[in-house]
């Protein structure tokens, strides 16, 4: 297969000057007046033609800058960057609109700034219209838009030329959920056509749902490229490493080290049978044990609470509670941890492999403290197909009319 993109040790480099004066007096003394910024260093890979890679990071990263470069709007202080095929790039809000015209005009001009003649552009203006569902909007000056109507307008343009190269920055988060998930669809219907993915979020489950590979990038430098799952998971402990400020607290003979928030310290199954190969089982109606503990790092047990998600392997979230839906309050152990125990009397879930998500969230249940995703894999088996076909069992009858 072909490489539709290619970096080869690409670098962006700014000049800054401490002050504005500088740059003339530079110019005029022949002489520098400033240091170098080093915006991206030896960037280096490759995507293959239909490949997806997400990019993460901090801001400040780089990511943006990278962006620009893969669109054509930046050119490499040093290396190489080389696209291959018709790209389409949604980089900034608003980006390619002009706010005294109307989104009808915007959507024309939009259509012709990326190659398409007259007879095209009307061809292709009501699927603009269709996608972009701005109603009698679309006739008023684009300066009267919301932010989510500017994004909408812009991606329905941008996906309508059906690129080989799509780019896609941050700006859908600032659509509604209606518009995120069809934009979405949208996305993974154009890699399916065989296009070209270069997606950048903060939502880094959709990265790891959409794109085969991911870069993460930290202070201009690629910190790790591979597989998405392995590059976001790795971003993640991080992330949680830096979110979890320690505290040394030395003695005469040893020195700990102590969390200040409350972290997840093992999930475990029970009662499960003997594993078959690597996967521990579990027969559907039997009894299904989760067992979870944590550390409260001394916070207060009323604002802890444990969320567990049963996934199947094909990503189909099964289901999912948690001690905060329940209203169950957590209680302190002896040393002052915690331990819970979810227990399902009857499993409904019929055959298949599934694995274990669990949360530690606040009482709001909106920030996380600690997260295992993925863990704990198992397989169901069913005794015969009169159980039923599907997910799981649902309590049903049957009712059959006389003749």
């Amino acid at each position: 297969m072909s490489v539709a993109i290619r970096m080869e040790q690409a670098g962006v480099c700014y000049r800054r000057y401490a002050k504005p004066r500088d740059a003339l007096w530079e110019w005029v003394s022949r002489r520098p007046h400033h240091e170098l910024f080093h915006a991206l260093q030896n960037i280096s890979f490759e995507l293959e033609q239909g490949g997806s890679l997400g990019i993460i990071g901090d801001n400040g990263a780089g990511k943006s800058t990278l962006l620009r470069l893969l669109a054509g709007n930046l050119n490499p202080s040093s290396g190489a960057c080389v696209v291959r095929g018709r790209r389409s790039a949604l980089l900034e809000l608003g980006t390619g609109l002009h706010s005294e015209y109307s989104g009808l005009e915007n959507a024309r001009l939009g259509l012709a700034l990326r190659g398409l003649d007259s007879t095209a552009i009307e061809q292709q203006l009501p699927r603009v219209l269709a996608f972009a569902e701005l109603g009698e909007f679309i006739h008023q000056p684009v300066k009267t838009y919301s932010s989510g109507m500017a994004v909408r307008l812009v991606f329905a343009i941008a996906a309508v030329v059906e690129p080989e190269v799509l780019i896609v920055d941050e700006a859908l988060a600032v659509g509604d959920q209606y518009f995120q998930k069809k934009s979405l669809d949208h996305l993974r219907s154009t890699l399916e056509q065989g296009a070209t993915l270069v997606f950048c979020s903060h939502n880094l489950y959709q990265v790891r749902e959409l794109c085969q590979q991911a870069v993460w990038l930290e202070q201009g430098k690629i910190k790790m490229l591979g597989d998405s799952q392995r590059v976001v998971d790795a971003y993640q402990d991080a992330v949680r490493a830096r979110q979890q400020p320690q505290t040394i607290v030395a003695s005469s003979d040893k020195t700990t080290v102590t969390t200040d928030f409350p972290s997840l310290l093992e999930v475990r199954l029970r009662g499960a049978q003997e594993p078959a190969g690597l996967l521990p089982i579990f027969n559907t109606w039997q009894r299904f044990v989760v067992e979870v503990s944590a550390d409260s790092a001394g916070c207060a047990l009323s604002d802890i609470h444990i969320g567990i998600v049963i996934r199947r392997n094909d990503e189909i979230q099964c289901y999912g509670i948690s001690t905060l839906h329940d209203r169950v309050p957590l209680q302190a152990q002896v040393d002052g941890g915690i331990k819970a125990r979810l227990v399902l009397e009857k499993l409904p879930l019929l055959s298949g492999e599934y694995c274990l998500e669990v949360w530690l969230i606040d009482s709001s249940g909106l920030h996380i403290y600690d997260a295992r995703e993925r863990c704990c894999p198992f397989r169901v088996q069913q005794a015969t197909q009169a159980q039923g076909i599907g997910v799981s069992w649902m309590s049903h009858q049957w009712e059959v009319e006389p003749s």
